[in-house]
């Protein structure tokens, strides 16, 4: 399996294609709930990007990068890398590989553009897009 690279450009969809690129070798059992991405790296990490607009897009520029420490007065303080290339916040990896999981309970073989409108619904709705 693909192990993500910190501070590395990456497509929305190369990202996308990551996550789900061995999906159904690492849920064998088939369609029932449950099932989680491959070990990428990406679910500890945050995805950022300097070029967002309204809706994500399938050649949207992205990098992976930890997530900021929180102080005790609960300001964030991102790391250094984004803050110098004056990166925003798109997703944590949490919530990426989790809207990529409930793709993959739904159909077997969802397409980039069926994952990357789970990513706008949920970016939107903060709610999962049922095909």
């Amino acid at each position: 399996m693909t192990q993500a690279e910190l501070r590395r450009p990456y497509k929305i969809s190369d990202l996308i294609e990551m996550a789900a690129k061995d999906y159904w070798a690492v849920n064998k059992d088939g369609m029932e709930s449950g099932h989680q991405c491959p070990d990428t790296g990406i679910y500890d990490l945050y995805i950022y990007t300097e070029n967002f607009q309204d809706a994500v897009f399938e050649d949207l520029i992205c990098y992976l990068e930890e997530p900021p420490e929180v102080t005790e007065e609960d300001e964030e303080i991102f790391p250094e890398f984004v803050v110098k290339e004056g990166l925003k916040f798109l997703y944590s990896g949490e919530n990426f590989e989790s809207v990529i999981e409930v793709a993959f309970d739904q159909k077997p073989r969802p397409s980039v553009k069926e994952f990357i409108d789970s990513l706008n619904y949920y970016r939107q709705y903060d709610a999962f897009l049922e095909f």
